[in-house]
């Protein structure tokens, strides 16, 4: 019998949080099983296309070009995203929405991609009309080439802010709040998962993470955030773990 693992192994296998897996089921149209009480219930192949996921990610990948990888991959099954499927769970239904719009981002790249190269077929073929004297040229030679005056300025010395000693700041640079919760190091292809994992810390769901989102950066959800709004998103959770019971954040 095939071994079925819950969201929360899954989630401590991969360091990930739950957050980060619920919204990649729904973003890249994952069959996860369920069983009593509408629980997730994932198979070894499901481990399997999450890890993939969490490498193209980390490597920088859009999120609009990860599902055609897997199913090129093999990963997944091709399908038509975007049709759902008869309405009722609102579950299915955001998969829809966001399988619709990463169709319609696909789309779109492929038909930007034909109107430039069709664009580039028109200047060539113009181009060579006018070097064939077909039609009047806008871009004759000049009988002098142009070239702009060149001004030189004395060298001067430019003292930027105050003075800073880097010795002592490289010899005890003291370490993060991050580092210290044990969230890690924030990157630029990792900033998501560590505001994942401090959501999960402080025990925020995905609407207190996207109402908060929306109300500090006009943001509708948290995993759109920007590496430098979710580094201010991070220090508050961390102030909010930070503060006793009963007492608001600042």
């Amino acid at each position: 019998m095939t071994e079925l693992m819950s969201i929360n192994a899954v989630a401590a296998r991969l360091t990930l949080s739950v957050h980060q897996l619920r919204r990649w089921e729904l973003m890249f149209g994952l069959e996860i099983k369920r069983g009593r009480g509408q629980q997730r219930q994932y198979r070894a192949e499901d481990l399997s296309v999450l890890e993939r996921i969490k490498e193209l990610v980390d490597q920088g990948w859009p999120t609009s070009q990860i599902r055609p990888q897997l199913e090129a991959e093999g990963l997944v099954s091709p399908k038509l995203i975007g049709l759902p499927t008869p309405p009722g769970n609102p579950e299915v239904l955001m998969e829809a929405l966001i399988g619709f719009r990463s169709f319609t981002e696909r789309r779109f790249i492929e038909l930007s991609r034909q109107i430039d190269e069709l664009r580039q077929l028109l200047i060539s073929v113009t181009l060579k009309q006018e070097l064939q004297g077909e039609i009047t040229s806008p871009w004759q030679p000049m009988p002098q080439e142009f070239v702009p005056e060149v001004k030189t300025y004395p060298a001067e010395e430019i003292n930027l802010g105050p003075a800073v000693n880097l010795n002592v700041a490289a010899e005890d640079p003291g370490p993060s709040d991050s580092d210290m919760l044990g969230l890690g190091e924030v990157t630029d292809q990792n900033y998501l998962t560590v505001l994942g994992r401090a959501l999960d810390l402080v025990g925020w769901t995905d609407e207190q993470a996207d109402s908060y989102s929306v109300k500090s950066y006009n943001v509708a959800h948290w995993d759109e955030l920007g590496r430098s709004q979710a580094e201010k998103l991070i220090e508050h959770l961390i102030t909010v773990m930070a503060t006793p019971v009963g007492v608001e954040p600042e």
